[in-house]
């Protein structure tokens, strides 16, 4: 008997040794503390293409957000942010199935991104029945912020014509141009910001002589360049890989040194000017951003940029980098409220500070972007090509205002 007691008591104590070892194996190890496992996630979903033409653009836009998370330590208001990324392959259909699976499978509380006006449009309705946020980093599609506004879809990049209506006008008063050619992609965002500049441009007293739009993606620009009308200039916006393409054959085809070269900002963005090289000089373009802006703010975005990255940031990383801060920003306001998404949307509504492009803040009536318009013009700088502030215009709004 007395062996039989000594042998239960001595398998009770192995048993509550394994039972103290297997709970300071789970409190002590692995990826942090038991505090930490269960620390509120808020989850962000990222649209944006990793594929195509646009890739690079989709790329500079997580690399911005990655940057300045990276800045708050990947949380705000004692909650992880968790970034979860898809590519909608500019592809609209893609992209409503990319987003039906962040909101409905990945349950996310935000949704931004997006660089095609195409799939802007094809998801706003989903993103609007299901009343989830949307706070597009680069799509123009003017219709998100005007006729097929919501509460839920907020714009820190531009409405397509937003900055290039400043340079129609200042095309006439500024730069004397009479007659103008207008060429652009035929898609959507193509056609907005040509109306954008045309609008602007005409309103001045400027006359456009010819429009033509090229297939999104052509490898050969010499057709459509054969059909240039003559004219004071020749305005263009073309984006990625398009854009190299039709900057350096418009030089090539002898037409910049006939007809000044204008265009929208993404023509001559700062990811494309070492391939464009001596074809861009000399360029004019508008745009809300520019790398070598003099400002503290963006002095220290293109520092850290370079750290990180090993190059200079362009318009899209900005405006990734400026989409993460309004979120975080937003989250910081509502700090436990998140979860509420009328009060998490009246937090991103107030959001204002200033940025590397300059101030920052939503009209409150479209909650698209306001900002300082940049004429920049294509310099050569210690064998660097830059894109040189020549002109602010502050203040620009969408000029479409939605009826009462």
């Amino acid at each position: 008997m007395r062996i039989l007691k000594r042998k239960r008591l001595f398998m009770a104590g192995i048993l509550i040794l394994i039972l103290l070892f297997t709970l300071v194996s789970t409190t002590g190890c692995g990826s942090g503390t038991a505090a930490d496992s269960q620390k509120e996630q808020v989850k962000v979903g990222l649209l944006v293409p990793y594929t195509g033409v646009f890739a690079s653009c989709g790329q500079d836009i997580t690399r911005g957000m990655e940057l300045y998370l990276d800045e708050v330590g990947w949380q705000t208001a004692g909650k992880e942010i968790k970034l979860i990324r898809e590519d909608t392959e500019m592809n609209g259909q893609v992209g409503l199935q990319k987003a039906r699976r962040l909101v409905e499978s990945e349950r996310v509380d935000i949704l931004t991104g997006v660089v095609s006006s195409t799939v802007a449009y094809a998801i706003r309705d989903y993103v609007v029945g299901n009343k989830t946020p949307f706070i597009i980093s680069n799509a123009g599609a003017t219709g998100l912020t005007r006729e097929k506004g919501s509460r839920y879809i907020f714009r820190v990049s531009f409405a397509n014509g937003q900055y290039e209506y400043p340079l129609g006008t200042y095309s006439y008063d500024k730069l004397k141009i009479r007659k103008a050619v207008v060429m652009a992609p035929d898609y959507a965002a193509g056609h907005e910001k040509a109306d954008g500049f045309m609008d602007g441009f005409r309103a001045a007293g400027g006359k456009v002589v010819q429009e033509i739009y090229p297939k999104l993606g052509t490898t050969d620009f010499g057709p459509y360049l054969a059909q240039v009308k003559d004219a004071d200039a020749v305005w263009a916006h073309f984006s990625g890989s398009d854009s190299i393409r039709f900057v350096k054959q418009y030089a090539e085809y002898g037409l910049k040194a006939k007809m000044p070269l204008l265009g929208s900002g993404d023509l001559l963005d700062e990811s494309s000017l070492p391939s464009q090289g001596d074809a861009a000089v000399g360029v004019l373009t508008a745009l809300h951003y520019s790398a070598v802006l003099n400002t503290p703010e963006n002095k220290k975005f293109v520092n850290s940029y370079r750290a990180k990255y090993g190059e200079d940031p362009n318009m899209f990383a900005e405006q990734g980098y400026v989409a993460a801060r309004v979120i975080v920003e937003a989250l910081e306001a509502c700090r436990d409220d998140v979860k509420d998404t009328e009060k998490l949307l009246d937090c991103i509504r107030k959001v204002e500070f200033n940025a590397p492009r300059g101030p920052f803040r939503f009209e409150q009536a479209t909650q698209n972007v306001v900002f300082n318009t940049y004429i920049r013009r294509t310099e050569k700088r210690d064998g660097i090509l830059v894109n040189a502030v020549i002109e602010t215009i502050p203040d620009v709004a969408d000029r479409w205002t939605p009826q009462k």
